[in-house]
């Protein structure tokens, strides 16, 4: 089974276990310094996922813009990106066509052999190292991560090449090696490409804050709101979320039906129909609290 499969079943039993759980919302409440509100408030550039995605975030805040030709826009902008202290928010449109090449390259972590030719991964073009980045920061081949994986390719991430890319590529438009050598170890790829028309997307970066202090006050500026006023049922509720998420576990419970409205009626920082993360003073402190409502009627 592939690395995707694996992590497939794995999410749909963590899914099936939550189903069985009997909560109908939950509410957590946390300290937020500037530091911690900072954090929660934004993305962290070193996790976005290696390859294109985490090269074009960075050339696009060290430059002020880049563009980058694909199927789809690489990366989305619903929070701040934080990189090297600071905080950019991240904005594209899409300014023309260009013909390029997309596909699929999949790599096999547990070869017991390898046939073909083998590329040394330092000697591939840059859109090559690109592409390859995320798939080999997986396991080595004898690391327990691989233990179970039937034979065959394990993993496998998609890529947009432009004429210029593809013409210098030792893989894309006519697969040239068989295989690349990284860090010691060699594992077989596959690769497959084809031609088509992409769209061309220009990607903009505007400086939010140059510090997590300068950050986090805008945030409370912002978003910020006093809880007070609880009735003794919302503050048993809320205080319980101080020790840790308070989960509710029927649909009957005056103390959190109405905080959920004293929420709703707020800014979130992120939201949605079933869920918000709010910033609140409480007690003279402020807290990042996670409310979710979705399952309670």
């Amino acid at each position: 089974m592939d690395r995707r499969k694996l992590l497939a079943v794995a999410l749909v039993g963590s899914l099936a276990a939550l189903a069985g759980c009997s909560d109908q919302g939950s509410i957590s409440a946390n300290p937020a310094d500037d530091d911690s509100l900072a954090e929660q408030a934004s993305h962290d550039l070193t996790v976005i996922d290696p390859g294109q995605d985490r090269a074009l975030v960075r050339d696009a805040i060290e430059s002020g813009s880049t563009t980058t030709v694909g199927a789809e826009p690489p990366v989305n902008g619903e929070r701040p990106l934080r990189h090297d202290g600071g905080f950019y928010s991240l904005s594209y449109v899409q300014t023309g066509t260009q013909t390029g090449y997309t596909g699929v390259i999949e790599i096999d972590y547990n070869a017991s052999a390898v046939d073909g030719e083998v590329v040394e991964y330092g000697t591939l073009p840059e859109a090559d190292r690109t592409t390859l980045d995320g798939l080999l920061s997986g396991p080595p081949v004898d690391s327990p991560d691989t233990e179970g994986l039937e034979p065959g390719y394990d993993r496998g991430t998609e890529f947009g090449y432009t004429e210029s890319e593809a013409s210098r590529s030792a893989l894309v438009a006519g697969q040239e090696y068989n295989a690349v050598r990284y860090e010691g170890e060699t594992y077989p790829v596959d690769v497959e490409s084809r031609s088509e028309t992409l769209p061309v997307y220009r990607y903009e970066t505007t400086v939010v804050a140059e510090s997590a202090g300068e950050y986090a006050d805008t945030l409370r500026e912002e978003y910020e709101f006093e809880l007070s006023g609880l009735s003794d049922a919302e503050r048993d509720v809320f205080e319980d979320a101080l020790n840790g998420t308070n989960y509710i576990e029927d649909n009957d419970n005056d103390g959190f039906d109405s905080l959920v409205d004293r929420f709703r009626a707020q800014q979130p920082v992120t939201g949605d129909e079933l869920s918000g993360n709010y910033i609140v003073r409480y007690d003279g402190e402020s807290h990042w609290v996670e409310i979710r409502y979705g399952g309670y009627e």
